[in-house]
This record gives structure tokens, sequence and C-alpha cells, in this order.
């Protein structure tokens, strides 16, 4: 009896030690350029996805040059694809170097070396909706990758050129969100609405002053009870006295002044 259950806890130790390999979706890799090259580090491009890099001199060069450095104990892995959806390298050439190495973890990985990389640009603001999707030949509505003040970042508002990563000036209209429909007044496209006019709203609070009368006085600027969303309108109110107001004298709605603002969105 002693010996079977020897050989029994032998085995699930051994079915213990037994790696099983699966194929894991990785992040993007994301590599830092410089001077014509990226160099990589050990991660995995996504399974059905590409990972694209062309930096062009031009708005049309000749070729994608841009070399890609595997150095010395660096692992590069592309994880399997599909039919029809293939997980895709694009980039000029490739350098490896000492024990780096360039892993195909299964069928439907492809290399495009050499290709140019056009992405979609539809507003033309030098930002695409989808910075490694590539198309081989120029079209309407196509950039070449990284020409022409293409930058790093994802375009959520392809239709409006004023929406794209970085954007500094808030607006008071609203634009169709591509990457997130309820955020229409997220013009830098960092995935929050921040509001020009926040939360705080006006307040006129009770206060003390010796008088013996119930006094009162205002404290913050804002609208009156709701703060607009991106692009709707409403009255601001700005406080011109703050202190504490003796209704015989004056009350709060004598020291505010009133406007009709719209609310701006970044």
């Amino acid at each position: 009896m002693k010996k079977y259950f020897s050989v029994v806890i032998l085995l699930v130790l051994f079915l213990v030690s037994l790696r099983f390999d699966t194929t894991k979706v990785q992040a993007a890799c994301n590599w830092t350029p410089s001077n014509g090259t990226v160099t990589a580090t050990t991660c995995g491009i996504d399974g059905q996805s590409s990972e694209a890099y062309d930096y062009s001199a031009g708005t049309d060069d000749a070729s994608n040059g841009v070399t890609l450095v595997i150095p010395n104990g660096v692992t590069v892995t592309l994880n399997t694809g599909s039919v029809g959806t293939p997980t895709t390298l694009f980039v000029g050439s490739i350098s490896i170097t000492g024990t780096g190495s360039l892993v195909a973890s299964s069928n439907y990985v492809q290399i495009r070396s050499g290709y140019k990389c056009y992405v979609t640009d539809a507003d033309a603001d030098g930002y695409s909706p989808a910075p490694n999707t590539c198309y081989d030949s120029p079209a309407a509505g196509r950039i070449r990758k990284f020409s022409s003040g293409f930058h790093l970042g994802t375009d959520c508002g392809d239709s409006a050129n004023a929406a794209y990563p970085g954007s500094t000036t808030p607006r008071g209209v609203t634009f169709t969100n591509g990457v997130n429909p309820s955020l229409t007044g997220d013009w830098n496209c960092d995935g929050v609405e921040t509001k020009t006019y926040p939360t705080a709203t006006y307040t006129c609070s009770a206060c003390t002053n010796g008088s013996g009368y119930a006094s009162y006085r205002n404290t913050t600027n804002g609208f009156l009870t709701t703060v607009p969303n991106c692009g709707a309108s409403g009255t601001y109110y700005t406080v011109t006295n703050s202190t504490c107001r003796d209704p015989a004298v004056a009350n709060c709605s004598t020291s505010v002044s009133t406007s009709t603002v719209t609310q701006t969105c970044l």
C-alpha cells in the first residue's frame, strides 16, 4: 500500500512540474525610436495584431528604412494570429546580436521587412485612429506613418482634426469619439473630459457679523446648481464681494455678477 501511495505522489509531482505551453496575449512592445532605429526589449506582440515602425523622413521617401535592433539576451516573441488576421511585425530591417532572438510562437505570423507603412488619417491632422494598422500604398485619407508631423498616440476623433493626443485647447463643442463614444468632450484623447469650469458651484452661506440679523456671504464662483456638460451653456456666478453681508444693507444677489458661459472641455 505504501509503495502504491509513493508511486501516486511521484506521478502527481511529475505532472505538476510539466510546463504547458499556452499562447498568452501580451501588451504591445512600444519600443522607443532613435536615429532611424528601434531597440527591442524582451516582450511579445499581441496575437492577431500588428507592431508597425516606419519613421520616414519625408511624406513618401523611398522605403521603410527603420532598423529593429534586438540586443544580446533580448527575446521578441510574435504570438500566434489566425487566418485573415495574422500577427505582423512591420519594420525596415532586423539586426540581431549575440543571444538575441526573434521567436514566432505559432502559425499565422508574418514579418513585413522594408515595406512602407501608410495609416488612416481621414481628417489630415497627423494622427491615426489605428497607428499600427498598415497599408502598403498611399490613398486618400492615409498618411505615411511618422511623416508630415505624425505623432505617437491614437486619434480618438478622426473626423475632427482638433481632437488628437496632446491637444491643448479646450473647446466648447463636442465631437464623435471613436474610442469612447461617451467622452465627446475629450479633445486631447486622454480618456477623461477635463472641464474648464469643474464641479464647484456658486454658494451663498449663512454667516455672523454681529448685527443681530441673519446674514450671508458669497463663497465660491460657479454655476448655480448644475455644472453644464461639455458644449452646453449655463449661468455662471462670479463673486464680487465675499464679506459677511447684513441683509439690511445688501445680500448675496447684490454682490455677484452673472454671465452665460459655455462649458469648454479638453
